[in-house]
């Protein structure tokens, strides 16, 4: 399969009345499908929607559908998919992240005289049982605890230092939504990440329209809290915000939880990472018998303070994350937003720059070019798709999705996408149709924003790639949902 079919326009756009539609084939490859789009798009609640779909047949080429293919579409998560290909590509699937234990002075009878170092490699999931039981938090510490006192060390005369210098200090990007900061996917990557950066805070709750109270933080965190949040009516759910920056240490928290809740539970994200884990390899220490002299701190509020940090003089422990094909997995299978964002800045470091998400992005994007993509009307901002100023076209995506099935890393990479009916956040989607088994896609929402994209196995051998995104649209994303699910399972039946 030549670059050509990859990465040429699917098909030709044309402006037609002002509206945007595609020049299909006088002989249509899908005619079901496509009167299934056409029904879609009269929908009344789709008449402000800006809309972007593209089907490749990933064996001949062809581009069989295409309606605003080449505009510019807001991605929600749906860019993890590319993200995650990216890193595949770049870095490879057997790609570790590294966390490095590292003492700064000689050990000497028994004594570190001088910091204990966690040297932090950008891993999203230390300190998470997520993907390996082993890296849940407590385990952890207490395995590098007994790892210290098993090399003799029973007292250490500095303190624990978080080095979180491998990535910038901007833990978010800038164009982040304030009331996304201060909730668990709003968590930034941190140089040294722990426990995927995410605590609970417990309420409980009465009649509706009254107070509610909190109860406790799990993990305990030292942040002050303005509840502000009141018990909605029955059956009102999850209507919670907490609000407040990286490294600060006050949260408001707004909005709406149920009523008559004995514990109902948020999700936020920890506003120092880094100092948290030296906090908590700190505690574990100090309970197994190891005494520590200077209270827990971080490379970052080292120099904020104007102290200089000692060297490593010599490694004393080196701990590895899982592969990168199973975090990718876990990235695209529930759309977590710390793992993408640790990936986009991996990229970075990988080019040899700084740990930002912008110039991950860049790094991105530069690299599809390379392959022969357009860059035009891409722009990504970040590596989740959290940002709403991602923006990538539809013949983008499955230009990208080709390029991948074709190369070294196609099984790898597919196997990272939820599989319909099966696994991941498509699990207990389009159970019964064509589609289960056979369709794999990332989902992507962001307000406004609900999209897919992926691969599809028809019934006569065929993949084909496809990418449906809208923006905009009026009515519930559980309704914009159902739409693309019902499309996917057309797609899925190849007609």
């Amino acid at each position: 399969m030549g670059n050509q079919y990859i990465f040429s326009p699917v098909l030709l756009v044309t402006s037609v009345l002002g509206l945007w539609t595609s020049s299909l084939p006088a002989q249509s490859r899908l005619p079901v499908f496509e009167r299934a789009v056409a029904s879609m798009l009269a929908h009344p609640q789709m008449a402000p929607a800006q809309v972007g779909i593209s089907v490749v047949d990933l064996q001949s080429g062809e581009g069989l559908y295409a309606y605003n293919a080449d505009r510019s579409m807001i991605t929600g998560s749906t860019l993890k998919a590319i993200t995650t290909a990216t890193a595949l590509s770049v870095l490879g699937p057997d790609f570790r992240f590294e966390t490095k234990l590292a003492a700064t002075g000689p050990i000497r009878n028994g004594v570190l005289e001088g910091d204990l170092l966690i040297l932090g490699g950008g891993d999203p999931t230390l300190g998470s049982d997520r993907i390996r039981p082993e890296d849940d938090l407590n385990q952890l510490m207490y395995d590098w605890a007994q790892i210290l006192r098993s090399q003799g060390i029973h007292e250490i005369r500095g303190g624990i230092i978080g080095d979180d210098s491998r990535y910038s200090t901007q833990l978010t990007p800038g164009n982040w939504g304030w009331e996304d900061l201060g909730n668990y996917y709003g968590a930034g990557a941190s140089a040294l990440n722990i426990a995927e950066n995410m605590y609970r805070l417990d309420f409980s709750s009465s009649a509706p329209g009254t107070a509610t109270t909190i109860l406790r933080t799990d993990p305990q965190m030292p942040i002050f809290f303005v509840n502000e949040i009141v018990a909605g009516p029955a059956g009102s759910g999850d209507n919670a915000y907490l609000y407040g920056a990286p490294y600060t240490q006050i949260r408001y928290v707004r909005g709406t939880i149920p009523p008559y809740k004995t514990v109902f539970s948020i999700k936020g994200s920890i506003p120092d990472p880094a100092l948290y884990c030296a906090k908590s390899l700190e505690e574990s220490l100090k309970t197994c018998g190891i005494a520590v002299a200077s209270p827990a701190s971080t490379h970052r509020l080292r120099q904020l303070a104007g102290k200089s940090q000692g060297r490593p003089l010599s490694i004393l422990h080196s701990h590895q994350s899982a592969s990168l094909e199973q975090i990718a997995q876990m990235t695209n299978y529930f759309s977590i937003n710390l793992y993408a964002e640790s990936l986009i800045k991996e990229l970075a470091v990988h080019q040899g720059d700084q740990g930002t998400s912008d110039l991950g992005a860049a790094v991105l994007k530069s690299y599809w070019v390379r392959q022969g993509l357009s860059p035009a009307g891409m722009h990504p901002r970040d590596g989740s798709g959290l940002s709403p100023n991602n923006v990538v076209t539809a013949a983008q995506f499955t230009g990208i999705l080709a390029r991948m099935d074709g190369g070294e890393f196609s099984e790898s990479f597919r196997n990272t996408l939820p599989l319909a009916g099966r696994t991941g956040a498509l699990k207990q989607k389009m159970k019964g149709t064509a589609a289960e088994g056979r369709l794999r896609a990332k989902s992507g929402y962001i307000s406004g924003v609900r999209g897919y994209v992926g691969y599809v196995d028809l019934a006569d051998g065929r993949r084909l790639a496809f990418a449906f995104i809208a923006n905009h649209y009026d009515g519930s994303v559980g309704a914009m949902s159902r739409r693309w699910e019902s499309l996917m399972v057309k797609l899925a039946e190849g007609k």
